[in-house]
């Protein structure tokens, strides 16, 4: 097909730069936002800095799928956080139809079986953009080269692919085509488990060990669920690109990952079920003990339930794991 309009479900960081750079490359884009976001892209353009200056875009953008009337050739790019993907996905599908190629750029591997559900034609993007939605209208990427890795779900490259590929590439992204994208998202699924650590302790300083074990633990669920992905050589290329693409904004470099934002936004909800529970999950399902990763989860979940709570000291979560390995 020939793809002639891209609609980002969820205009937050990674999505409103998506489309940002979509539009900038002459790519028709419309965005899917709320709230007081929504009226300030709509009432402003959207404010997008990034390490290389800022523009003010006027990019059409609209509450809810029902304010848009597809047409062949539309893709839509979904962008949220998962634990709010299933609402956004009943939504589209109300508002198109099954036909709809849809792409999940979003962290973790659920979105993805989410989307199958209502869609016959899924893409999945393994996203390493380091974005911020700081407030209304504004959007801070340091990393406007970033690398994508991109394939259809379940695997496999059909002509979608290569025309969203070079569409993404021609926007100013260092994407690469994967016949076996969701061994990416299962690999990069391990470093956002590792990052969580950012959200739940302020940071990684002093749990160098648990590092070690977080990735232990997922990775012995993958080979108990027969999950194959990349070699470390591969996946430690790839966030080096990753880090070498990431500058400055206002001299500035970005502390914060996406779940430590949501955090900090007080947003009541976090993405941690579909990124440690997704390890917790096959843990359960294939007898592994994961104590590690389903410490970090619950107390993540605390976290954001009691908006202001104090991180988590060291010692502290190291407890927790303790108490969560008496019990497995």
């Amino acid at each position: 097909m020939a793809v002639s309009r891209y609609i980002i479900h969820g205009a937050g960081g990674v999505g409103a730069s998506i489309g940002a750079q979509l539009h900038r490359s002459g790519k028709e884009t419309l965005l899917i936002a709320r709230g007081r976001h929504l009226e300030a892209i709509q009432r402003h353009g959207l404010d997008y800095r990034t390490p290389e200056g800022a523009e003010r875009l006027h990019i059409p953008a609209v509450a809810h799928p029902d304010g848009i009337e597809f047409a062949p050739g539309d893709v839509a790019i979904l962008a949220m956080k998962t634990q709010d993907s299933l609402p956004a996905i009943e939504a589209l599908s109300a508002a198109s139809s099954l036909e709809l190629p849809v792409v999940c750029a979003q962290n973790g591997v659920h979105n993805e079986r989410l989307a199958q559900r209502r869609f016959r034609h899924v893409l999945g993007l393994a996203v390493w953009i380091p974005a911020a939605f700081v407030e209304p209208g504004v959007v801070l990427n340091y990393a406007p080269h970033a690398p994508i890795d991109a394939g259809r779900v379940p695997s496999g490259v059909d002509d979608l692919t290569v025309e969203v590929v070079a569409d993404l590439s021609q926007a100013g992204f260092d994407v690469v085509v994967r016949k076996d994208v969701l061994a990416w998202k299962y690999a990069k699924l391990i470093t956002n488990a590792v990052a969580t650590l950012d959200a739940v302790c302020g940071g990684r300083a002093g749990l160098e060990d648990l590092c070690t074990r977080i990735r232990e633990e997922g990775e012995a669920c993958y080979r108990a669920a027969g999950i194959e992905i990349p070699s470390d050589e591969a996946h430690r290329k790839r966030m080096g690109a990753a880090a070498r693409a990431m500058g400055e904004i206002d001299g500035s470099s970005r502390t914060r990952g996406s779940s430590a934002q949501s955090l900090q936004r007080g947003l009541g909800s976090i993405e941690t079920d579909y990124i440690n529970g997704e390890i917790v999950w096959l843990g359960r399902k294939h007898g592994v003990a994961t104590p590690v990763n389903e410490s970090i989860q619950l107390a993540a979940n605390e976290l954001a339930a009691h908006a202001g709570s104090a991180p988590l000291s060291p010692d502290e979560l190291r407890s927790r794991v303790a108490a969560a390995e008496s019990l497995s």
